[in-house]
């Protein structure tokens, strides 16, 4: 379809009308008529994109977003965009595909895209706290151990508590105590392997990106 300027002035000028905070009807607009938005001039077609995606993040179509955002990184990079609006825009955008991964469950690419940012805005505490959620996401195959264990010591304990009710109890009451005791231990031991183990990977995965940060720090110095 050949769309005239006027055409054109008008597809921009009803999509700037549009509810800002009507992200499906952003979305829907967008798609209808997204030749036409293609063929309007750089800033009004950037303009009109950046506002579908950011749309998409909203909607929750992760999928989509991290390709429009690879789409708009494209742009900022090739239009040497430094700034859209007074914001850092290739940051918003990197941050907000790592955002999408992250909720795509696909964390090991988040984590390399928020590896890219902190390494050029170390000082940023976004990105290094979300570094930092990411890597907790991602579980070290110790963890399962531990976790393991912890369910191993439990289902232990449930089974010497069964022996003392019903064995125990009735004919060897003398070894009541005992059995208790012991149940009691593997119950504790139980949740102190598991929290150990949890605290453990969240310290690692906290000094992981101070550690990292640190790094960069002194790298741009």
């Amino acid at each position: 379809m050949n769309f005239l300027p006027a055409n054109r002035l008008r597809l921009y000028r009803n999509f700037k009308a549009l509810d800002g905070n009507d992200h499906n009807g952003i979305i829907r607009y967008y798609e209808q008529f997204e030749d036409g938005i293609s063929s309007l001039d750089f800033e009004e077609y950037f303009d009109c994109t950046l506002v579908y995606t950011n749309a998409l993040f909203q909607s929750g179509h992760h999928g989509r977003n991290v390709v429009m955002c690879d789409h708009l990184l494209e742009l900022i990079i090739m239009q040497n965009i430094e700034t859209w609006g007074g914001e850092d825009l290739y940051a918003t955008i990197l941050f907000q595909k790592a955002a999408s991964l992250y909720n795509l469950d696909e964390y090991a690419r988040s984590e390399h895209v928020l590896r890219e940012l902190i390494k050029i805005y170390p000082n940023q505490p976004l990105f290094r706290r979300f570094l930092e959620k990411c890597l907790l996401r991602r579980k070290p195959s110790w963890l399962s151990k531990t976790r393991a264990a912890t369910v191993a010591l439990v289902l232990l304990s449930a089974i010497v508590i069964a022996l003392e009710i019903f064995v125990v109890k009735p004919f060897f009451e003398e070894w009541y105590r005992a059995a208790q005791i012991t149940h009691n231990v593997m119950l504790v031991s139980g949740i102190a392997v598991f929290a150990s183990g949890e605290m453990l990977h969240a310290l690692r995965c906290r000094w992981a990106v101070i550690s990292f940060t640190r790094k960069m720090v002194r790298r741009n110095r």
